[in-house]
């Protein structure tokens, strides 16, 4: 395409008028207000001050919320633990309850150590049984002459 012959001829106007525009719409004078100036010449060292008490301030405040976090993370993990003993507790007592109310729900092996024979000694051997059940093992060891090393008169 070819560009007519009066658009090349105006685009210099254009452009004039466009500076004059410019020219018009300049402020004429500037009026500082030297304390402003001065303290803004004057006050990077203030200003840097701030901005660093400003970060400290937000690392303590960080800080303090990632200890009330943790507290509070601890004190809900200690509740769980206390609840999962509690539920264990409870479980154990229902269970030694059942286990003597119904002997018959539970399949119990008594093993002992093989010293059904007894010595006619004056010292006996303990008698060990062990009681296994489904959940837990029971040993159980019996000393019938046990001295403490005082013999009371």
């Amino acid at each position: 395409m070819k560009a007519k012959n009066s658009d090349i001829l105006t685009a210099g106007s254009k452009i004039y008028e466009k500076k004059r525009r410019m020219k018009k719409e300049t402020v004429e004078s500037i009026d500082f207000d030297f304390d402003k100036r001065q303290e803004f010449l004057t006050g990077f060292h203030k200003r840097k001050l701030e901005r660093k008490q400003a970060a400290r301030d937000k690392y303590k405040e960080k800080e303090r919320q990632e200890r009330i976090k943790e507290r509070a993370d601890n004190k809900a993990e200690r509740q769980r633990d206390l609840d999962t003993r509690m539920a264990e507790i409870a479980a154990a007592l229902k269970g030694d309850r059942s286990d003597n109310d119904d002997d018959d729900d539970e399949d119990e092996t008594v093993f002992t150590d093989g010293s059904d024979n007894e010595d006619k000694d004056d010292t006996k051997e303990p008698e060990v049984k062990e009681f296994k059940s489904a959940k837990t093992l029971t040993t159980v060891t019996v000393i019938e002459d046990f001295d403490v090393g005082e013999e009371s008169d």
